[in-house]
């Protein structure tokens, strides 16, 4: 029999799993509370015991896909000869992940709009920009890189793959995956002062 903690864990996974599809399928703002509460098979009680409004749901959900999408593309990124190396393969992994319709969409389109630009710049720097900042660190630990500042390089490079991801997105230019990958590779390594 299931715990009174695992019980609330299950009912806020399903809430959030249920948002999650809603949300990538019909966007936040086409999204009613109503309809994420019957497909996730909870009382609206459960729902507001969890999630204080729509919008912290959003929130969570925004937060574990954030969370997912870097374990897959770290699991699924080859490893170099380098931690900077590494980093780039993890790069190019996290952006062939956002490139998933249904995680760009929230990732990429929702989460600035619905959380706001601070927000949202405040979770990445709990996920991505953690990470990025390890993985500069750790370059710089192996002589990969001697840069002057490594939490702004970092912010530098998430910003720069954002850019990518959503260029990628729109089509806006439309550049081949092969060309976004050697035009990030030149960019860290131009700023690692490697070539």
């Amino acid at each position: 029999m299931a715990t009174q903690a695992e019980r609330r864990q299950s009912t806020r996974g399903r809430l959030i799993q249920a948002a999650r599809d809603l949300f990538s399928e019909q966007g936040y703002e086409a999204t009613p509370t109503e309809q994420i509460i019957a497909a996730a098979g909870v009382s609206r009680g459960a729902m507001y015991h969890h999630f204080n409004a729509k919008r912290d749901l959003f929130e969570a959900v925004f937060l574990t896909l954030s969370e997912e999408t870097i374990a897959r593309a770290i699991k699924n990124s080859e490893h170099g000869v380098s931690p900077l190396e590494d980093m780039i393969q993890a790069c190019f992994a996290w952006l062939r992940e956002v490139r998933r319709p249904k995680i760009a969409a929230i990732l990429l389109d929702q989460g600035p709009q619905v959380l706001g630009w601070e927000r949202a710049r405040d979770l990445e720097a709990e996920t991505s920009l953690a990470l990025m900042t390890m993985s500069l660190k750790r370059a710089e630990k192996a002589g990969d890189i001697a840069v002057p500042s490594i939490d702004l390089t970092a912010r530098i490079i998430n910003a720069a793959l954002a850019e990518v991801a959503l260029a990628a997105l729109h089509n806006a230019p439309r550049v081949s995956q092969k060309t976004q990958e050697a035009t990030i590779r030149q960019f860290i390594l131009g700023m690692s002062g490697k070539r």
